[in-house]
């Protein structure tokens, strides 16, 4: 059942991330590498500091010296972020009031995961698909 779901059971524990110091350019490659639209910016002890998206990274297009700026120049720093033992509606519920792509789990200021719009709908489909195969 959908319902009973939490952060933790539907994040993606294999996250890329960048540190506060990496370039603009090579926040911008990994992106495209990974195929994501953000990425959470953490320190050496593994805590969130910031986002970097895609929409963050649009200055580029407007001045070029921005490519050797360091991340954190650029970054979201006040990131919207779930507990592991949050459930799903409520996950949904900041999805779609606040019109985000992608939330950070955390706790104790640790990055555990991420977890994108398209997460959320794969773990409620799947969810949906085990309750009709389940005999009455």
């Amino acid at each position: 059942m959908p319902e009973s779901l939490t952060a933790q059971d539907i994040m993606n524990a294999e996250v890329g991330t960048v540190s506060p110091r990496c370039t603009v350019r090579n926040a911008i490659d990994k992106l495209m590498d990974l195929r994501v639209s953000g990425l959470p910016v953490i320190d050496d002890e593994q805590n969130i500091l910031g986002i970097i998206s895609e929409f963050s990274l649009l200055a580029v297009v407007y001045d070029g010296k921005v490519l050797e700026d360091p991340v954190e120049v650029h970054m979201t720093r006040e990131v919207i972020w779930a507990d592991p033992r949050e459930p799903l509606t409520e996950i949904a519920n900041r999805f779609i009031s606040l019109r985000l792509r992608r939330m950070p789990v955390v706790s104790d200021g640790k990055l555990l995961g991420m977890i994108s719009r398209r997460d959320v709908l794969r773990s409620v489909l799947a969810a949906r698909q085990s309750e009709v195969l389940q005999p009455t």
